[in-house]
């Protein structure tokens, strides 16, 4: 049975290795500046990869990334032992100023495939307090299906949590606890919702915002019907 007991271990699944990061959202200015993110293993495994960085768009129903220059990182290759930290330095390739809030990803992605992968958003623009998310809601109606379709027409992102729905009645439902997702500056972003009898008219949407702010959501008018492509 000694003898066996190395085996044995060796068969067992290895603990997934886990980083914590810090912090979760970077930011870099709008003109000239740069960011900081720690990574920390804990341990007990060791952790090997690379530092992606990946523009970030979006269009109603998708989300869109592509690999970027824009930022740069450093280091790139990351190799943590148990108990290792390690700081990547993230800045922008141009110092010419950005009007508009622009989006990435940082992607963290393992050098083996059973280690998990990390992917944090990054913003740059000006702070959150000066650029600033304008939404507006709309609910569309594809056959069956209910969307709720939100615009953002500021120059900052809105960070969504706990997004409900109060009915005219005064009846409030959760729809999405926790965090609902990322609404990115001058874009749209749709959710689809439960059905409901009466088409999600006469009521409004109820959100927070990333600073805790809770926000409402313009009341809809009644269930638009889905643009359908013309053929063109």
């Amino acid at each position: 049975m000694h003898r066996l007991l190395p085996l044995l271990l060796a068969l067992l699944p290895m603990p997934v290795q886990a980083l914590d990061l810090m912090p979760t959202t970077l930011r870099l200015p709008a003109a000239q500046g740069r960011s900081e993110l720690w990574l920390h293993n804990p341990g007990p495994g060791h952790w090997r990869g690379q530092v992606q960085v990946w523009a970030w768009d979006q269009q109603p129903a998708a989300e869109h990334l592509q690999r970027s220059a824009q930022v740069l990182a450093s280091p790139t290759l990351l190799d943590l032992p148990a108990g290792a930290r390690q700081r990547v330095w993230l800045l922008p390739a141009s110092s010419a100023p950005v009007a508009v809030e622009q989006a990435f990803r940082i992607i963290l992605a393992p050098a083996e495939p059973a280690m998990p992968r990390y992917s944090l958003p990054l913003f740059r623009g000006e702070p959150v307090r000066t650029a600033a998310p304008s939404l507006q809601a709309e609910v569309v109606v594809n056959g069956s299906q209910f969307m709720l379709r939100l615009l953002n027409s500021g120059n900052g992102h809105a960070r969504l949590s706990d997004l409900a729905y109060e009915a005219a009645d005064g009846h409030r439902s959760l729809l999405l606890p926790g965090l609902a997702g990322y609404v990115l500056a001058a874009r749209q972003r749709q959710w689809q919702l439960p059905p409901r009898a009466d088409g999600y008219a006469g009521g409004r949407f109820h959100a927070r915002l990333q600073d805790g702010t809770a926000v409402i959501l313009a009341a809809p008018a009644p269930a638009i019907a889905a643009r359908q492509p013309s053929g063109l």
